[in-house]
């Protein structure tokens, strides 16, 4: 375990390094509490072991700074001082601490209190492994979903990753959205239309105007079909709500449920923004430079009128990047990570290999690399200029 302690007085610090080394653990050293804290921001540490009073910053003080920030790991934090009140032991335990052992120090003790830190922080990696081992889980299933939908509605599938996308352009123009939201709202944009699988093709591609009266029932209930198909899952419980209000209006004209202004989750007011906008642009075809007139018409009706100022100022950037986009033919063999494809990729069958806006991966540009090995590709790429640096 990487240890750090932090004790101003350099006989105690020295003497504690050498209990520790002989315990096995990597010690990193620290005077004062400011010293603590930068090494604890720069050094993956396990086990934080500081004297409680200290100049400047205190032990109290470092912990939480410690429990404060993000530093992507829990770190066990162990106190010693020669204040032994139960007023001194509960203010070290609001702070953060999670031990405290009182002066002078019986180093058995130490030994004995660190070990059970060292199982608490194993542990704490353990569970923070199987929980990302989860989190993969889970996006394999919403990956097999995306795929699901793209191949059964081509066009779907675009539209979904699409709209993915621009609600989380949006979310972030949003103050009163959470990072911890946005895995919820992607994964929401990927999967809002699920419910439309196995809707006719032809159906999907109208107005809704132009449809018969049993294709317009059936459209209507898409989101709550979704909804169905979420909720089988636990943890796209909260992403199935979102799906669910999706077609719900400002006005409270939408469906299925009728809400109206704040009664739609926020999340759910940008993901039909998105939705919106991203129709208008690939389905109608509405030229950027005139979708600002359509989107108006939808301000306080269909839209947030919040959220549409911000898609509003999403259209304009989209107007100034479509002025200065230009791409270029790319050998596969030259292609990079992080080059944008400008076109779809597609095989010699006309099937989808991997849509426009794509970022390149080291596993993206292998995978190109193998179907045009197995002929189904040709061997030039279409690729944003602004992505192939230099």
């Amino acid at each position: 375990m990487h240890v750090l302690v932090a004790e101003d007085d350099q006989v105690s610090l020295r003497i504690m390094q050498k209990k520790l080394e002989s315990w096995g653990h990597a010690v990193h050293l620290a005077t004062n509490g400011l010293e603590g804290w930068e090494q604890a921001k720069s050094i993956p540490i396990d086990i934080v072991v500081s004297d409680w009073m200290m100049p400047g910053i205190d032990g109290l003080e470092l912990c939480r700074r410690i429990r404060n920030s993000e530093l992507g790991r829990y770190i066990y934090f162990i106190i010693f001082t020669a204040k032994d009140k139960q007023q001194d032991i509960v203010h070290c335990l609001e702070a953060g601490v999670d031990d405290y052992i009182a002066k002078p120090l019986d180093f058995d003790e130490v030994h004995a209190r660190l070990e059970i830190g060292v199982r608490i922080v194993r542990l704490e990696r353990e569970l923070s492994r199987r929980y990302k081992a989860i989190r993969k889980n889970s996006f394999q299933i919403i990956r097999m979903f995306t795929s699901l939908i793209e191949v059964l509605n081509e066009d779907l599938g675009g539209h979904c990753r699409r709209v993915a996308k621009l609600s989380l352009n949006l979310a972030r123009r949003i103050a009163e959205v959470s990072d911890s939201d946005l895995p919820t709202l992607e994964t929401a944009g990927l999967l809002h239309d699920i419910g439309m699988v196995g809707l006719p093709a032809e159906s999907i591609a109208k107005r809704a105007i132009e449809m018969s009266g049993d294709e317009r029932d059936s459209y209507r209930s898409h989101p709550t079909q979704g909804e169905v198909i979420l909720k089988e899952i636990e943890s796209l419980q909260p992403v199935a709500e979102l799906v669910r209000a999706h077609h719900e209006q400002f006005n409270g004209r939408g469906f299925p449920d009728g809400l109206d202004g704040g009664e739609i989750p926020l999340l759910a007011r940008i993901l039909s923004a998105a939705d919106a906008y991203d129709n208008l642009v690939h389905k109608w075809k509405i030229p950027l430079e005139d979708l600002p007139d359509y989107l108006q018409r939808q301000r306080g009706y269909q839209l947030d009128p919040d959220i549409l100022d911000h898609l509003l100022a999403i259209n304009l950037e989209a107007i100034q990047d479509e002025e200065i986009k230009e791409f270029s033919e790319i050998l596969l063999d030259d292609l990079k990570e992080g080059m944008i494809l400008a076109k779809d990729v597609r095989m010699k069958n006309g099937a989808l290999l991997m849509p426009a806006i794509t970022e390149l991966t080291s596993y993206s540009i292998e995978k190109l690399k193998r179907y045009f090995q197995l002929k189904c590709i040709v061997n030039r790429l279409s690729i944003y200029k602004y992505s192939q640096g230099g």
